[in-house]
């Protein structure tokens, strides 16, 4: 009878070493990684090198393999210091070139002679998980490789047969899990690499080894296991979030690390600082009173110069200077060129038609590849909101132009170039389909979103009250009737009654995220696909307020059969997501209130501005809330003053 050996930690070594893959040049994470390596880069205010390599100790592994390429001699400095404070056993394999994870690990194991077995761990990688049982199932399986892999979350790529054996490793239909860059392997594994590449890829050879019939085993991580990969940016300041409010049971360094976020941030709500979302805090942080931090993560030593809206940044540790003035001879931070792998020689740069309060917008082209560079005015705290409100409407499943590098400390964004068509220049024949595309999409914003922005705390502008909606009252009577028609009495109490009665009738209805400005000059088309832009000022409100500046749009004049079949396709889309849409009556006063703010609007950018092509709007906006009040039926006294400033303009604008 075969006796079975107990795998316990004294027979760990030397027959297994760690290895972490710490190489890379962080490409997708850049600009961060244009400061520090990667596996320098901190979460939870400690750098990933050191997670890792706390983690690979915590399991027993006395010697640990480091390779380093990318920022090499600042990785083999850093195991040094690692080495001498903790006693940890780390050797570098340093690379002259970037020799891929499979290149890295065949230069890397000579540093081992003695060990049969490697724990490889990706420096980029966050897992809390029993380390000791992955070595224990694997040494007792004999098996040739051994992976950890992550139900649920990630690309999903593997898939694996009933009896939980891998079958294929890049499956992307069929797969069900991800491999979470923790595996471990025997050393004659590496013989299955490609001999004729310099910088093979490991999971390869896994399929070549698994094909051959190695011993290859899968195992799958529970499901509330926490794991994270530090791909980009948005990966990056999201996993600070996730981990908030995970229970940590076996990354030590972790979860005190983890239990120091907590008070960094009570720290800085105690000095006056609003902090929401996902955060990751250093040391030493200026960060002034008044301030709000909202899904951004700052370096050690981060000083932000100003009480402002700091979001969806990452914040490398160096002095914040204030907002540069965002005037047309302004030109793109050079790492947004690094970032971008673009020569600044080569990149040009076209101012575009639509420009926005505080934003400069501009094409940036090189070769056939273009972005939208825009530069803008944090002192404006919807402008400081943008990327974070795209990134969020990007997972809500709404188009929007995907925000591809956000500078939040030079106030600068690279978003999705989506040419210059939008509704006002597509063929009439074509605006229905179009339409109801846009209502679609705004469905899943009112109903979808309305739970969702609670729960991320999202920055939105203040939402619509009293005050508000007085204010676009006070708009249009200052700028149409008291500035343009010399008028003020057209606005009498016959009106004001029902003008009271109609925001009382808003403020009524249930709070939800609105796009507040969706008129169709805010709607790009790209290849037959509608996308919503300059959504900053988005905040809580009726969701008819949407609708009716979508479909009572004095840009378009849509007629009123069509605004009838749209509408009740956004309300089909409402029922199918399974919320209740606004009442008709609701949608009819909403169009009154949002065209008092658009003719506000139009009357002060003519008048002082002097911004002449807005006085051809103003006629048919006022046929527009004609119609709203007629429509509406309920408001005699406001459509009495609606047809009167009408029959005034006319006369003054012949």
């Amino acid at each position: 009878m075969t006796m079975r050996t107990e795998v316990t930690s004294e027979t760990l070594q030397p027959n297994v070493c760690g290895f972490i893959l710490a190489a890379g040049r962080g490409t997708r994470l850049r600009p961060a990684t244009l400061v520090r390596p990667k596996a320098l880069v901190p979460f939870c205010g400690v750098p990933l090198l050191t997670l890792a390599a706390s983690v690979l100790s915590e399991a027993g592994l006395k010697d640990i393999i480091v390779n380093a390429h990318y920022q090499g001699e600042r990785v083999y400095e850093a195991c040094q210091q690692l080495a001498a404070q903790h006693g940890w056993g780390l050797r570098v394999s340093c690379e002259g070139r970037l020799l891929n994870q499979g290149g890295g690990l065949r230069q890397g194991v000579s540093l081992a002679p003695e060990a049969e077995h490697f724990l490889v761990h990706n420096v980029d990688i966050i897992v809390d998980y029993d380390l000791r049982s992955l070595i224990r199932r694997h040494l007792e399986a004999d098996a040739d490789v051994t992976c950890l892999l992550i139900p649920g979350r990630g690309p999903r790529s593997v898939s694996v047969d009933i009896h939980g054996r891998i079958q294929r490793f890049r499956d992307p239909s069929h797969g069900r899990y991800t491999f979470s860059g923790i595996h471990l392997l025997r050393r004659r594994v590496l013989d299955f690499l490609d001999a004729d590449s310099e910088a093979p890829d490991i999971i390869d050879a896994y399929q070549r080894a698994l094909d051959a019939g190695l011993n290859v085993q899968a195992v799958i991580a529970a499901p509330d296991v926490y794991w994270s990969d530090i791909g980009t940016p948005g990966d990056y300041i999201r996993a600070h979030g996730d981990i908030v409010d995970c229970s940590l049971s076996h990354h030590t360094l972790l979860r005190n690390a983890q239990a120091e976020q907590s008070r960094r941030r009570f720290e800085l709500e105690l000095r006056g600082v609003a902090c929401s979302g996902a955060l990751g805090l250093g040391r030493e942080l200026h960060v002034p009173s008044g301030s709000q931090l909202h899904n951004a993560v700052l370096w050690d030593y981060t000083s932000l110069p100003r009480p402002l809206l700091y979001a969806d940044g990452i914040f490398t540790g160096n002095d914040v200077q204030p907002p540069a003035p965002v005037q047309d001879n302004r030109r793109p931070d050079p790492r947004i060129f690094t970032t971008l792998n673009i020569r600044p020689e080569e990149a040009t740069l076209t101012p575009l038609r639509k420009q926005g309060s505080g934003r400069l917008y501009q094409r940036l082209a090189a070769g056939d590849r273009s972005w939208v560079w825009c530069a803008y005015n944090p002192e404006r705290r919807e402008n400081a909101g943008f990327a974070a409100i795209a990134d969020f409407l990007c997972r809500l499943g709404i188009r929007v132009p995907e925000v591809k590098l956000h500078l939040a400390d030079t106030f600068e964004l690279i978003s999705r170039d989506l040419g210059q068509n939008d509704i006002n220049l597509c063929a009439p024949q074509l605006h229905e389909q179009l339409l109801r595309q846009v209502v679609e999409q705004v469905a899943i914003l009112h109903v979808r979103g309305d739970q969702a922005v609670r729960l991320e705390e999202l920055p939105l502008q203040k939402g619509f009250t009293k005050g508000l909606y007085d204010w676009e009252r006070d708009y249009f009577r200052n700028n149409i009737l008291d500035a343009l028609l010399h008028a003020p009495q057209l606005w009498n109490a016959e009106t004001a009654r029902d003008y009271c009665a109609i925001r009382t009738l808003l403020l009524q209805q249930p709070l939800v995220p609105i796009h507040r400005d969706l008129q169709s000059a805010n709607i790009k088309v790209l290849d037959g696909d509608v996308y919503l832009i300059d959504f900053q000022g988005m905040r809580l409100g009726c969701a008819a307020y949407d609708l009716a500046s979508l479909l009572y749009d004095p840009y378009q004049q849509y007629e009123p059969g069509l605004r009838t079949r749209v509408w009740s396709d956004y309300c089909r889309h409402v029922h199918l997501l399974s919320g209740t849409p606004p009442s008709a009556d609701v949608l009819h006063a909403a169009a009154c209130q949002r065209l008092l703010q658009a003719l506000g609007a139009y009357g002060k950018l003519w008048l002082k501005d002097g911004l002449q092509g807005y006085r051809d709007y103003i006629i048919p906006g006022l046929n527009m809330l004609v119609q709203a009040a007629t429509e509406a039926s309920m408001f005699p006294g406001f459509l009495a003053m609606a047809t009167a400033t009408r029959e005034r303009a006319l006369d003054a604008l012949a």
